[in-house]
C-alpha cells in the first residue's frame, strides 16, 4: 500500500480547512468497518502466523487466569508466539509454564533479533509515555509484508460518555496517559514513520428490541457514529 498523504503536504497550519479535508480523506478510505465478533478477527489475523504479543500480563496475574486471556487465545492460534512485558514476576511464573515472554520495553530501541508476521499491541499505547517509539519497535520487529495491530478504547463510547457526565469529568483507568483515536493514531504513524494501513471500530451488538431501536434512530440521524463503539483496531504497516 502507498503511503498515507500527511496534511503538511498541502498546509503548514494543524487546523486549517485544507489540513482537515486531507486527513478525513485518509481515514475515510482507512476505515473497514466494525468488528462485532473479535474472536473471528483474532483467528483471521493470527491462524497459522508467527506473533509478537506485547503486554501480554495486562496489569497482573489475575488476568492471566480469566477464560479471556488474549495471549492465551493467541498461543492456540499462532504458529509461533513471543510474548514481550515489562512485569519480572509474571514473566518468571509464565515461562515456567511453557510460554516464551521476554522481559523488554517496547518502547525502547531493542531488538529480540526476531521478525514476525503480526505485532500484537492490546490495550498498551494509551499506557506508554512515549506512543512513538512503540509504533517504532513494533515495526522493527515485522516480517517483510508483516502487520502490526493495536487496539486502544474509544472515548465516545456512551458508556465513557454517561461516566463523564457522571463524575463531571471521565476517570476509568487511572493507569491510561492518552487516548488514541483515529486522527490520533495517523499522525503517530506519521512521526513513527510507518503506514496506518486500515482501522476498525470494535463494537456490540444491541441485544434487545429497545437498544436496536436506538441505535437504530442514532445512526439514521448521525450515520456512522463511534457512540456504539468501545474501542479500535488499528493496522500499520511498514511504509514503502
Amino acid at each position: 500500500m502507498e503511503k498515507n498523504e500527511h496534511w503538511t503536504d498541502c498546509s503548514k497550519n494543524p487546523i486549517s480547512t485544507e489540513a482537515m479535508q486531507v486527513v478525513k480523506t485518509t481515514l475515510d478510505g482507512s476505515y473497514k468497518g466494525p468488528i462485532f465478533d473479535l474472536m473471528g478477527f483474532w483467528q483471521n489475523s493470527m491462524k497459522d502466523k508467527v506473533v509478537l504479543d506485547i503486554g501480554v500480563v495486562e496489569h497482573d496475574m489475575s488476568f492471566i487466569n480469566r477464560e479471556g486471556w488474549r495471549h492465551k487465545i493467541f498461543k492456540e492460534l499462532a504458529a509461533k508466539i513471543v510474548g514481550v512485558d515489562i512485569l519480572p514476576e509474571p514473566i518468571k511464573k509464565l515461562n515456567e509454564e511453557g510460554y516464551d515472554i521476554r522481559l523488554c520495553d517496547a518502547t525502547s530501541d531493542a531488538d529480540l533479533k526476531e521478525r514476525f508476521d503480526i505485532v500484537f499491541i492490546g490495550d498498551v499505547i494509551e499506557h506508554v509515555g512515549n506512543p512513538v517509539g512503540l509504533l517504532k519497535f513494533a515495526a522493527r520487529h515485522l516480517n517483510e509484508g508483516g502487520k502490526v495491530i493495536a487496539t486502544t478504547p474509544c472515548p465516545f463510547w456512551w458508556r465513557n460518555i454517561l461516566l463523564m457526565t457522571k463524575d463531571s469529568t471521565y476517570i476509568g483507568n487511572v493507569d491510561h496517559v492518552c487516548w488514541v483515536t483515529p486522527v490520533n493514531a495517523l499522525e503517530l504513524a506519521h512521526r513513527a514513520g510507518v503506514n496506518m494501513r486500515s482501522y476498525y471500530t470494535i463494537e456490540t451488538e444491541a441485544n434487545s428490541i429497545v437498544k436496536k431501536m436506538v441505535h437504530g434512530m442514532v445512526r439514521s440521524k448521525f450515520g456512522r457514529t463511534e457512540l456504539f463503539s468501545w474501542a479500535y483496531a488499528y493496522v500499520f504497516t511498514k511504509e514503502n
